[in-house]
């Protein structure tokens, strides 16, 4: 099962029925640690934060392929490239937190209405449009939200 990305109602609902020592079902994060990351990967497609793609040219085919590719999970054990350990926490509380992501993914879809054609940069994709980054997100909040258990 996937989310609706596009239903930020849902995605919120969910989000907000964490328990902040909720333990993930795989991997290091906490709740919140899980929440400001999907603020960084959202405020990165709304123009808000830059990461240069690290995928060698060669690559992104591949690359494109599988994280493109609307039916395909990612796997449970697929970390962020560069990333080692947690980082630290930039919102005082995990329902502030969540306040920001709600904020970020509004911005996502303002910036796109008024820049339809725009293609901004994913650190792994390269440049991506709209839809592209829609179907990343929908992949990328489904892998999070069943980490905690938000979905099944």
């Amino acid at each position: 099962m996937f989310l609706d990305f596009e239903n930020k109602t849902d995605l919120i609902a969910r989000l907000q029925t964490l328990n902040v020592d909720q333990q993930p079902e795989w991997g290091i994060m906490t709740p919140q640690h899980m929440v400001e990351h999907l603020i960084v990967s959202t405020k990165m497609s709304n123009g808000g934060f830059v990461i240069p793609c690290r995928t060698p040219k060669e690559h992104l085919p591949k690359y494109r392929a599988f994280f493109l590719d609307a039916n395909a999970e990612m796997d449970r054990g697929i970390k962020a490239g560069g990333m080692e350990g947690l980082l630290d926490l930039r919102y005082p509380s995990l329902e502030a937190a969540i306040e920001k992501l709600e904020s970020e993914i509004d911005k996502f879809h303002q910036f796109f209405e008024n820049n339809p054609d725009a293609k901004i940069v994913n650190p792994v994709l390269d440049e991506i449009d709209y839809s592209d980054w829609k179907t990343f997100h929908k992949k990328h909040f489904t892998h999070h939200f069943k980490q905690f258990g938000l979905i099944k």
